[in-house]
């Protein structure tokens, strides 16, 4: 039987993303940050707070563009990240992203950087191929 796994998500970013570097030779930069996500039905609306996590490249420009509040439309696969803590065995979800896309414009962005192209239009990035799961540190 075949599976598939895909989410696409558009959220809000809750927090500035945060980057670190995989340990090892490769340096491999991450970031980590999290989508404010709403549903709305009937007279309610639910939000749900979902975990993503960039890697390489991307990381880099998602930490250099994307602040809290900042509207993103991100693609990629569900992850489950398990560890023990304290003797108790926990696990979360998160979104591994493979690319994203900056909503809103460039009006809170830095206007210097070249790889942005028109100053109204949205951007969109994508993880480059040379990326293996071998180099994911998890």
């Amino acid at each position: 039987m075949a599976s598939f796994n895909k989410v696409v998500l558009l959220g809000n970013v809750v927090r500035n993303p945060e980057i670190r570097y995989a340990p090892g030779s490769n340096n491999l930069p991450i970031a980590r940050t999290a989508l404010a996500v709403s549903r709305k039905y009937k007279d309610k609306e639910e939000t749900m707070f979902i975990d993503i996590v960039v890697f390489g490249k991307l990381a880099e420009v998602l930490e250099s563009y994307a602040t809290q509040g900042t509207p993103l439309l991100v693609e990629g696969r569900l992850s489950q990240n398990k560890w023990e803590q304290d003797g108790v065995k926990r696990s979360k979800h998160e979104i591994i992203v493979d690319s994203f896309q900056l909503l809103g414009g460039r009006k809170d962005r830095a206007a210097d950087d070249n790889s942005m192209h028109n100053a109204g239009s949205d951007s969109s990035f994508s993880a480059s191929s040379d990326i293996d799961d071998d180099d994911i540190p998890f």
